[in-house]
């Protein structure tokens, strides 16, 4: 029986070097194609992790997944991640942490066989990983890999993202690593990179990949940065880095979990340039007003650049028997759209797509509203008292624009125009910067 069992262990783990393997792609917890994609976080924001975990040595799977849960990301791509190893418990991590979050899962190997299993990198993703290559470094002692994964954000944009873990025997072995990277990444302008890559910003290998990929920390970090180690942070080695299309604002943190690994997380917000919106997945604190009466209720807003509104949205905490009407205004009151709008899931954010994108221009307000017939909107009282800017759009804080935060009572709603303690209504439309 035993010789039995062991033989079934060793086709299981053949079975699982061959579809890892270079330089075939893998399939590893890669979901099936198909045409339903999950939708993007709205607000134009892409909010991408890295995350050294040690093999979850100094705390839990559980807790790790619970760092990862409160930054809300949408790509985390992961460091020093066991799978099936003895002394991770034969514990596939990269796929617990992947059922754990609620997210996709994919594992790539650096080391095919390590402790009865294997040892390597590793993507949780919102959205569908559709392809996994494993890229071999030029590795002075232990094997370093680039982790090139395809995830699919929507229907129009499929983007790389690489994930790797440079060695530790000294700053020639890490430039060899470096210029690797880059050659993998080459032709790949959306392309994100992610990882511990054992070196301070001023290492060669830092510097010889900032000729081909912007540093999201000097793009939209503020302080230190540091990392390492994560008791007492005296080094910056983990980075985001950033292809050169993604040129829209960036705003980049590191997570204060100090206990759950030897490293704290890096997190970056990027604003996506092909679609913005002022409040993204934020929700009201007040979602539902008992005021029942007829009422078309609006936010002024602007955008610093030209485009296009290619959709309105707001926040409801409850239904409406009637539906809704969803408007978008100049400033002086003339309709520019109008489209009508059904119950998506409520509570939560309703969008329409507008039949015609309408065109606006670089600094000039506009108004979007919503008219709902039985009132019961979304209000926090001071929410536009200041400004709110969000990629390329910004909502104008309330005294400078007159009042922000617009409501008319109306019966079949109408231009809206009043405002009231600077109110923020959730109101809110989806923009395209111009090429």
């Amino acid at each position: 029986m035993r010789r039995q069992t062991l033989f079934v262990l060793a086709l299981a783990l053949a079975a699982a070097l061959t579809r890892c393997a270079p330089p075939e792609p893998s399939t590893h917890a890669l979901p099936a194609s198909s045409g339903s994609v999950q939708a993007l976080t709205p607000g134009g924001g892409l909010k991408f992790m890295t995350y050294n975990i040690k093999h979850a040595e100094l705390s839990s799977l559980e807790s790790i997944a619970n760092v990862i849960k409160a930054q809300s990301p949408d790509l985390v791509v992961l460091q020093e991640v066991d799978v099936l190893t003895n002394r991770s418990g034969k514990v596939d991590q990269a796929a617990r942490l992947g059922a754990l979050t609620g997210m996709y899962s994919a594992f790539q190997p650096s080391l095919l066989s390590y402790d009865s299993g294997q040892y390597g990198l590793a993507l949780l993703s919102r959205y569908p990983i559709r392809s996994s290559q494993r890229i071999p470094l030029r590795s002075a002692a232990e094997q370093r890999i680039l982790a090139l994964m395809e995830v699919e954000l929507d229907s129009t944009h499929v983007i790389p993202v690489g994930i790797t873990h440079f060695g530790t025997t000294g700053a020639t072995e890490r430039q060899n690593q470096a210029e690797d990277v880059k050659a993998a990444l080459a032709g790949k302008p959306w392309a994100l990179l992610g990882g511990d890559l054992n070196a301070t910003p001023s290492e060669a290998c830092i510097t010889s990949l900032k000729q081909q990929l912007t540093d999201a920390w000097t793009r939209g970090g503020s302080g230190s940065g540091y990392t390492h180690d994560a008791a007492f942070p005296s080094r910056r080695i983990d980075y985001v880095m950033l292809g050169s299309a993604w040129t829209s604002p960036v705003l980049a943190s590191v997570v204060g979990a100090s206990s759950q690994s030897d490293h704290l997380p890096v997190v970056a917000t990027l604003t996506l340039p092909w679609s913005q919106t002022l409040f993204g997945d934020r929700v009201p604190g007040t979602a539902v007003e008992p005021d029942t009466r007829a009422v078309e209720i609006g936010v002024k807003f602007r955008a610093n650049v030209a485009g296009t509104i290619t959709a309105l949205r707001f926040y409801r905490g409850t239904g409406n028997a009637s539906g809704y009407v969803a408007r978008l205004w100049t400033s002086g009151g003339t309709l520019l759209a109008q489209v009508s709008v059904t119950d998506g899931r409520i509570p939560g954010w309703q969008e329409v797509p507008l039949p015609t994108p309408i065109s606006i221009t670089a600094g000039t307000t506009y108004v979007a509203s919503y008219y709902s017939s039985n009132g019961q909107f979304a209000r926090d009282v001071s929410g536009l008292a200041n400004a709110v800017v969000s990629g390329n759009l910004t909502a104008p804080g309330s005294a400078s624009v007159g009042g922000n935060g617009v409501f008319v009572y109306q019966t079949g709603g109408g231009f809206p125009a009043s405002s009231y303690k600077d109110a923020n209504y959730w109101v809110d439309v989806r923009f395209v910067p111009a090429p």
